[in-house]
């Protein structure tokens, strides 16, 4: 037990840093914000599906090359997201152009069926697991107690999109990200004043890495998946202007990015301490208390708010990407239903550990259908072949090449 992690100032300051954090995510102008708002959902998928995870999973995978392997990673995931920009804007005029027997429409469509899948699978898995979590922390260890809690939540989160559409959900998703960040915000001051007083600034970390160059590339392709959430933002046209959807998938995207980037590196020393074989989310919040006290109950909390505040964002996602594949014929909010009903379906009849890998192929594939997509519409829109119009084909090409080798070659990490 390290003297700084049973300091009462100190644990008393990381809560009181977390109450101000609070306070500021809570301000009127921050909450009637159409900006923030709209940044809401792609930042409760994005960080929401992988915050906790990801240090220990790319440790187990690279070792002490994760740091470097998680800037890759956001560097990717935000040129992935400046395809399904370019298509926000740039796509709409060609969708319905008939240049054969396909149009532009008819492959969005695909990619858009592909994607509910995805966004069904993961609201139960997200759900589950914050089941499972609550559960065990508790000590009930009970799949058919966890099946009924997990239905409960669902039901809830389908009845708040059913009664008060999308304000309704972002609602949900204003209460959990403002506890989430806030905990977030605690652990990064919390893992900074640990790694300037406590570690050795000269001490080797040694985290042990036994695969092979190519199961590691594969399994970072996998990990890719973990900072999904961002294309919620397309969904969002019920409510929002294109432009608004935009900059906020821009925000949330560098938000998390930073966030990811900051808590890896800084996670680090913390990591050795961890089963890097059996990860799970328990010995992630316990292996915190070395740092402060205070710090597994935050994290736990967050850990709650972070699964809650995903399956919320992928509901919206899901309901709005239904009535968009319906031309509006089928509402939001029956679409959310839709979502729900089919997740609880979900619950009780597979193992969702044997499926969440599909899912994750599935958000892969909706990016590669998406980056086809701007390949086509860019070719389409241009009249003349200007050295912008080759880079974005160049720029094109290589996302859809490296989304191809994630659809046909990743593998699970942990």
């Amino acid at each position: 037990m390290t003297l700084l992690q049973t300091q009462p100032i100190y644990n008393a300051f990381l809560i009181a840093f977390a109450f101000v954090v609070v306070l500021a995510l809570t301000r009127r102008k921050l909450r009637r914000s159409e900006l923030w708002q709209a940044t809401l959902t792609p930042l409760s998928s994005i960080i929401g599906s992988g915050f906790l995870v990801m240090a220990p999973l790319l440790a187990s995978i690279v070792g002490v090359w994760a740091p470097v392997a998680v800037c890759g990673i956001v560097v990717l995931a935000y040129a992935i997201g400046s395809v399904i920009r370019f298509n926000i804007v740039h796509m709409s005029s060609h969708t319905q152009e008939n240049h054969g027997l396909i149009t532009l429409h008819d492959v969005d469509y695909v990619g858009k069926v592909v994607l509910v899948i995805a966004y069904v699978i993961a609201v139960a898995f997200y759900l589950d697991l914050l089941s499972n979590f609550l559960l065990n922390y508790v000590g009930i260890h009970d799949p058919f107690l966890e099946r009924c809690l997990t239905t409960v939540i669902i039901a809830f989160i389908g009845l708040v999109g059913y009664l008060k559409g999308l304000g309704g959900l972002e609602k949900l998703e204003m209460f959990s990200m403002t506890i989430q960040l806030a905990a977030l915000s605690a652990l990064i001051v919390g893992l900074l004043v640990y790694s300037y007083v406590v570690l050795d600034v000269h001490a080797t970390m040694v985290v042990n890495e036994t695969h092979t160059v190519d199961v590691q590339a594969r399994m970072l392709a996998g990990v890719l998946l973990i900072v999904q959430g961002f294309e919620t933002s397309r969904f969002l046209g019920e409510k929002y202007e294109s432009a608004v959807r935009i900059q906020s998938m821009r925000i949330a995207q560098l938000m998390s990015g930073a966030f990811f980037i900051v808590s890896v590196t800084l996670l680090m020393p913390v990591v050795q301490t961890m089963n890097l074989i059996d990860i799970n989310l328990a010995e992630i919040v316990s292996s915190l208390t070395p740092v402060a006290l205070v710090l597994p109950a935050i994290l736990m909390i967050a850990a709650l708010m972070s699964q809650f505040s995903a399956a919320v964002a992928d509901t919206g996602g899901g309901g709005g990407l239904l009535a968009e594949n319906s031309a509006h014929r089928l509402s939001s909010r029956f679409g959310y239903i839709c979502v729900c009903v089919s997740s609880i379906l979900l619950v009780w009849a597979v193992d969702l550990l044997e499926i969440i890998a599909l899912a994750s192929r599935a958000f892969a594939a909706y990016y590669l259908v998406q980056t086809i997509i701007a390949l086509i519409t860019n070719n389409r829109s241009a009249e003349e072949k200007t050295p912008v119009y080759w880079s974005r084909q160049a720029f094109f090409t290589f996302i859809a090449l490296v989304l191809g080798y994630i659809v046909v070659f990743s593998i699970p990490a942990g």
